[in-house]
């Protein structure tokens, strides 16, 4: 298990203040010699994949902060969490980390202004203990939180002081000289969100003049400001979010003007730090005097132009209270975050000359692993369980299907070969959390149409990404799974000694053409994993000679599938003679529209006395879950497949291969919408040698016909009899001793893959 000082947990891909002040905390904890780990949190509050913030990864180095690969053995001396709302994605890590102390930082109020929840402060609590093993401690991060915090019975323990951000500008601060009050310069900054701007034209126009001798400068786009006046005024000046550096914006602003949405509270805003440091005249909602003090000016929309006045007459003092909010700014320096740090951890000096391990090296004061143990890079991703174990590593390489079918029959193939290689996988999958709860280490790398950018643009960042990974890691492996090798993949295989492994998937659609088969010979071994309905195949990869087929791939073995009963109780399903349960699970619907052929399933099943559809939802779904049937969300679903009397499937690889193996009734209802597999293939298949039934989208009567049917014990029982006949899935054990023969032969050949 690894020692590290600091933990630090929160969604990295956000945007705005919180990930600036967690770099300037990180940055500050470099400078003590500290060692931070950074655990992310997928949270709800980014609605598409992105990268990690550009200012966290700057402060990612090989030595002192880096990322938590979850299976990662950590023990932290301290976890600073961020975001409440955040935390409650935190992966889980129970077993695999543990910290002395946790701390989460509440950035905004758990009570809404309209007196809606914002997060619930014991459910929070109670992830953070289950993941850490500690009580947190909350450290609100300014007068605001606290009382909202205050007004909740049952928060564990609040410190008796805030967390307020630090705020580190390097240097002095530009002292002002005045400013020309014939022409006011009003202005203001913060992220394009609706909850940013009032919520009211009166309060727009009255804070942000739209005539007369005043310009208004904005920074971080006014869109939600522009739909309520209508139309950008004259008057009005307004660069996007990022365009500018904010001290740079903020030098030609003289008063700094910030109101909000009625149903908003600002806690405690990086951005009116900024324009405090910067010596703007800061005017605000009178509610933040209790956080900012003297620091600001404080009204009502409407009396904005009446306080300019008062400065611009000289009933008030602007050179005096320009001076005053930079002071305050001025105080929310460095010692602030190494003191609280402190307060848990001792004294500076002593955190600084702690005890040296018994394999560290004195480097400045403070303890580095030695470089050889170190699995490190500048992107997300960094892992030690593997340093000495001296198997060659693998490089799991999975595509962004539409389902979680690459991904789980690599997944199924790390677990067979776990013996003979270290595996790490790199996905373009969302759904690759299932990776790191099976104990796996892994990078996520967003597909093009996640990050929504150029093709030719995500190409360069795929082989820079990958090219990385493979230096990092010191890969001697790639297994690719995936219908269409990348280019930039390509790009690195030829430029690289590693074995090149192609897990192709056959069952192709008659239309697709033998274009990607052409790129067979940039692999030393191409593994065809098998189909129960091979003989149906009439795709490209039918004709081809140069693969070798292995069994059906399936993630566990049929030793693994839990007993009905054992099945129910972990599902929370009840065990009762009269109560039959139908398992519907028609795939992630991220590129077919599910909800007339899913209404049209459930209401076949319901129908029936004593029957009870049970939905599945992925871990990539798009799709919302039924509020009226129960749901369930559990990976790998196969496990629990004796729960069920019969099954009402999508016909891909996974489903397919999983529900033949263990002898699982099913309905057959193929996806006609994905691009390359043939699903209804398999669903003829199975209904022409009676291993299953076959119904369409298409033609809804035919799932009323098959449920029905399904109904029947004795056609049940038929369909079962049929399936014990059929051989049992040992592909991914075939696959990896393919892959462990070929690594033989490769070394044989003088091929050392990356560690020579």
């Amino acid at each position: 298990m690894r020692s590290i000082d600091v933990l630090t947990v929160t969604d990295f891909r956000l945007p705005g203040g919180t990930s600036h002040s967690t770099a300037q905390e990180l940055s500050i904890q470099k400078s003590m010699g500290l060692t931070t780990g950074l655990l992310q949190a997928n949270s709800r509050l980014s609605s598409r994949a992105i990268p990690w913030s550009s200012v966290i990864t700057r402060e990612i180095d090989r030595d002192s902060v880096f990322p938590i690969i979850p299976g990662d053995h950590i023990h932290a001396r301290l976890a600073i969490l961020r975001h409440p709302t955040a935390l409650l994605a935190m992966p889980d890590v129970s077993k695999s980390v543990r910290a002395d102390n946790a701390v989460i930082v509440a950035n905004q109020p758990a009570i809404k202004p309209n007196g809606d929840i914002e997060y619930d402060v014991d459910e929070v609590t109670a992830v953070v203990e289950s993941r850490l093993g500690v009580t947190p401690e909350w450290a609100p991060i300014g007068p605001v939180v606290r009382e909202s915090l205050e007004h909740i019975a049952g928060v564990a323990s609040v410190l008796p002081y805030d967390w307020t951000n630090v705020f580190a500008y390097s240097g002095e601060p530009v002292i002002r000289t005045g400013f020309d009050s014939r022409r006011p310069q009003i202005g203001r900054h913060s992220r394009p969100q609706s909850a940013k701007w009032p919520n009211s034209r009166a309060d727009i126009v009255s804070a942000y003049p739209v005539a007369g001798s005043y310009d208004v400068h904005i920074l971080g786009g006014a869109k939600p400001a522009l739909e309520i006046i209508s139309g950008t005024p004259s008057n009005w000046t307004i660069h996007e979010f990022g365009a500018l550096e904010p001290l740079r914006f903020l030098g030609a602003v003289d008063f700094w003007v910030y109101f909000h949405h009625s149903e908003w509270l600002e806690a405690y805003g990086r951005a009116i730090m900024e324009a405090l440091w910067s010596g703007c005249v800061v005017i605000l909602p009178e509610y933040l005097r209790a956080t900012y003090g003297d620091a600001a000016v404080y009204c009502e929309p409407a009396e904005v132009r009446a306080v300019i006045g008062e400065f611009c007459t000289g009933v008030r003092d602007y050179l005096l209270q320009s001076r005053v909010g930079q002071e305050f700014a001025a105080g929310h320096s460095v010692d602030l975050h190494k003191d609280r740090l402190c307060s848990f951890m001792g004294k500076e000096e002593e955190l600084r000359n702690d005890e040296l391990t018994a394999d560290g090296a004195d480097v400045g004061g403070r303890s580095i692993t030695p470089r050889s143990e170190q699995l490190s890079t500048s992107m997300p991703g960094r892992t030690d369980r593997f340093a000495g174990s001296g198997r060659p590593r693998a490089l799991l390489v999975t595509s962004n299907g539409a389902g979680m079918g690459h991904l789980t029959r690599l997944l199924g193939l790390a677990r067979a070969a776990a013996k003979d290689f270290d595996p790490i996988f790199f996905s373009m999958s969302q759904g690759l959390e299932v990776v790191g709860a099976a104990g796996f280490p892994y990078e996520y790398v967003p597909f093009n149409s996640a990050l929504q950018t150029r093709s030719e643009l995500w190409h360069r960042y795929f082989e820079d990404r990958l090219r990385l990974a493979v230096r990092t890691y010191k890969i001697d492996v790639i297994i690719f799974d995936g219908t269409w090798p990348y280019r930039g993949m390509l790009n690195v295989l030829k430029s690289s000694n590693l074995l090149r492994v192609w897990v192709r998937r056959a069952m192709w659609k008659p239309t697709i053409t033998s274009e990607q088969l052409a790129k067979a010979p940039e692999f030393d071994l191409i593994i065809e994993p098998g189909e129960y309905a091979g003989e149906y195949d009439v795709g490209a990869t039918s004709q081809d000679s140069k693969s070798v087929r292995v069994s059906p791939m399936t993630v566990i073995s049929e030793t693994e599938v839990l007993p009905r009963a054992e099945a129910l109780a972990e599902l929370g399903l009840v065990d009762d003679p009269e109560t039959r349960y139908v398992l519907v699970t028609l795939g992630a619907g991220n590129i077919n529209d599910l909800n007339s052929t899913l209404e049209r399933v459930l209401s076949a099943v319901s129908r029936a006395y004593g029957w009870h559809p049970v939905l599945t939802k992925a871990p990539i779904s798009s799709a919302q879950a039924s509020a009226s049937y129960t749901t369930i969300e559990t990976f790998p679903l196969a496990r629990y497949a004796r729960a069920f009397e019969f099954a009402v499937a999508a016909a891909g690889y996974n489903s397919f291969a999983e529900f033949m193996d263990i002898g699982v009734p099913t309905v057959w209802i193929p996806n006609m919408s994905t691009m390359t597999d043939d699903q209804d293939a398999r669903a003829l298949w199975a209904r022409d040698v009676g291993v299953g039934l076959r119904a369409l989208e298409s033609e809804p009567e035919s799932i009323d016909e098959a449920v029905a049917r399904m109904f029947d014990s004795t056609v049940r029982a038929a369909i079962r009899d049929r399936l014990a006949s059929l051989d049992r899935s040992t592909g991914a054990h075939e696959a990896a001793s393919l892959i462990a023969g070929a690594w033989h032969s490769h070394q044989a050949r003088g091929r050392f893959g990356n560690r020579s």
